[in-house]
């Protein structure tokens, strides 16, 4: 109430929500009254669905006497009635980080702001900067007046998370009620070390003790473990829900407010339940699976045992999880309840391996989630992909490496182009091109029948030389079939040769014919050779572009263009390739093929096609966003 930052930390079901809404209420009191475009005054973060909701009716019950307007914001709910309550204007925000992100950068900021914003409240402030929260609350904070009040609360706050959160805080004041993250000394804990196979048959003999006395909370760690065992508990009398992140939004709420308003006296959750959920007459919590550290252990039990009543925690240990029996032994110390004898032999057989192992043992406190990362593959690409638009712009650093290659050097090396120039009889063209077509025409009949025979037999050499070729256990094979006898003995001349063929329908290389060979030599007759005439070929590997830098230069309309422009062919080859697999055998990686009776030609062509790649990757440069599958953008 005095205006300073505080830490506040005290023991589960201790009001501690009360504690952070009455000031906040005489906050909101001496403010202005909002104007219409106004935002909220005050801000209250948790980290789950069901504790917002939680926290808003509880808000609510003061705010209607106090004439303020309280709205609860959380994602898995359609965002139109959310943004139709905030556009009515809130004194009162209770919200995910997530979905209050949205809704700041829906319609481009006109659905609410922070301007008004002096008073922010950061509900289980650990496990939010646990869960891997921190850019969201972060961003959020960051654009609250400097002049704000901010306050945390929880249960737990462990060494490490109360720096990572002080960062948001100015001089705060630290205030402890009871013990630091210990157990309520109303919830008496017992720990049971057994098989896994035992736990069901000791699962259904503990609620066949509490059942009758009130409702009941059992915890796993997935959401397969906790549909799974609703099925078998329903298979044995015992009718119950399951609560997990799986469920849709709505079933959630309905599954939540029967179990608190004591229709379902049974529930199955994972630790989405653990954090501040405060439900009438709950008696027993139930660790199935083991917690897997501290923290969630006392916030688990802390479901029970709330506001002066008595509840009991049992929790299941089984002999391969010696490395929590620390963390029980530990919580059970200082709420000061005996310690099983089985639970240290446990703890002292771990600790024993690990020393022989010459493992260290550390403690395992909180999830240590740190949010969204890129992995290798995904950061090396996205850095790849930033530096070659960097290029396109002129924007390189002095300290960037390849600073000194330009965008047209960057291309060519991943062009990993094939240049190729051989001999052609001007009388074997397979095709006239559009230059000839003229010439073509004013020739005689017979003169084109022959060209056209000229034409078919070079498309057989070239389907020929082309197919697949039979190894020697395809031919051995093949003459078994038909009734002959194998050929056993093959000379290396041969299995040269089909490798040979082999490596060259691979490469696209089609070897010269005889009559060809005799035709450069000059041996067949003048009048059925003519001059030779060279043809220039290269070949443009544009696989490992991006999808729309391809799509830039294979559309049909782009190949016309390119070739009216250079008087070159171009024609798409091979099928494209993801980037972390090898092509198989006989494939080839996508590639643009250009061919010309001249190099020219064949430069302009390929000019072209890399002024066509620059613009995209420029337009990209532009246009660049992290990759993020929601709708709405923070800017």
């Amino acid at each position: 109430m005095s205006g300073r930052d505080m830490i506040g930390i005290a023991k589960t079901g201790s009001g501690k929500t009360l504690a952070f809404l009455l000031p906040m209420f005489r906050h909101i009191a001496d403010q202005p009254e909002l104007e219409s475009d106004d935002g909220p005054i005050a801000i209250i973060m948790t980290p789950t669905r069901e504790l917002a909701m939680q926290i808003g009716k509880e808000c609510r019950k003061f705010s209607k006497s106090l004439n303020l307007r309280c709205v609860c914001v959380y994602g898995g709910t359609g965002i139109s009635e959310q943004i139709a309550e905030l556009k009515r204007g809130a004194e009162i925000i209770v919200c995910t980080p997530g979905r209050m992100i949205d809704m700041l950068a829906a319609n481009s900021g006109k659905v609410t702001n922070l301007r008004r914003c002096t008073y922010i409240v950061l509900d289980e402030a650990d496990r939010m900067f646990d869960m891997g929260f921190e850019p969201q609350v972060m961003k959020i904070v960051d654009n609250v007046r400097p002049d704000r009040l901010t306050v945390m609360f929880s249960a737990t706050f462990p060494r490490q998370m109360e720096a990572l959160a002080r960062r948001v805080l100015t001089k705060p004041i630290e205030v402890t009620v009871g013990g630091r993250s210990v157990v309520c000394a109303d919830v008496e804990q017992f720990i049971i070390v057994l098989e896994d196979t035992q736990k069901f048959l000791k699962l259904l003999e503990i609620l066949g003790l509490y059942q009758e006395r009130g409702s009941c909370l059992v915890f796993v760690h997935k959401q397969e473990h906790a549909d799974e065992l609703m099925k078998n508990l329903l298979k044995h009398g015992y009718p119950c829900m399951s609560l997990h992140g799986g469920i849709d939004q709505y079933d959630r709420d309905s599954t939540m407010e029967d179990f608190k308003a004591g229709n379902i006296k049974l529930l199955i959750a994972t630790s989405v339940c653990s954090r501040g959920l405060d439900v009438k007459d709950l008696v027993l919590v139930v660790n199935y699976d083991c917690p897997n550290h501290y923290e969630d252990y006392v916030h688990r039990c802390g479901r029970t045992g709330r506001a002066g009543n008595h509840g009991y925690a049992y929790t299941f240990v089984s002999h391969d999880q010696g490395r929590h029996a620390g963390d029980l032994i530990k919580a059970l110390e200082l709420s000061k309840t005996p310690v099983p004898e089985e639970l240290k032999v446990l703890w002292q057989k771990f600790k024993d391996e690990m020393e022989a192992d010459g493992k260290k043992i550390s403690s395992y406190s909180g999830f240590h989630g740190k949010g969204f990362k890129f992995d290798e593959t995904e950061a090396e690409l996205a850095n790849d992909r930033k530096k070659l638009q960097k290029a396109a712009l002129g924007l390189q650093d002095s300290d960037d490496e390849d600073a000194g290659l330009d965008i047209e050097q960057k291309i060519e090396r991943m062009f990993a182009s094939r240049k190729r120039v051989c001999d052609v009889n001007q009388s074997l063209t397979s095709l006239p091109s559009a230059s000839n077509i003229n010439n073509v025409q004013s020739q005689s009949n017979l003169e084109k029948l022959e060209l056209a025979k000229k034409a078919a037999s070079q498309i057989n050499i070239l389907k020929n030389t082309t197919a697949e070729p039979l190894d020697v256990n395809q031919q051995a094979a093949a003459a078994i079939l038909k009734g002959g006898v194998a050929v056993t003995h093959v000379s290396s001349k041969t299995i040269a040769e089909q490798m040979a063929e082999k490596i060259n329908a691979k490469l696209g290389y089609r070897p010269m014919t005889e009559e060809e060979k005799e035709a450069e030599l000059g041996i067949l007759p003048a009048n059925q050779v003519a001059e030779p005439t060279k043809r220039y070929e290269e070949e443009l590997e544009i696989n490992d572009f991006p999808q729309t830098a391809r799509w830039k230069v294979t559309s049909r309309e782009a190949l016309s263009q390119i070739s009216e422009f250079s008087d070159a062919g171009i024609t798409v080859r091979g099928i494209y390739i993801p980037p972390n697999k090898d092509p198989k055998e006989g494939e080839r990686k996508l590639y643009l093929g250009i061919e010309a009776t001249s190099e020219i030609a064949v430069q302009k062509a390929k000019a072209e096609i890399t002024r066509l790649i620059k613009e995209e990757l420029v337009r990209l440069q532009n246009s660049y966003q992290p990759i993020s599958k929601n709708r709405y953008k923070v800017l």
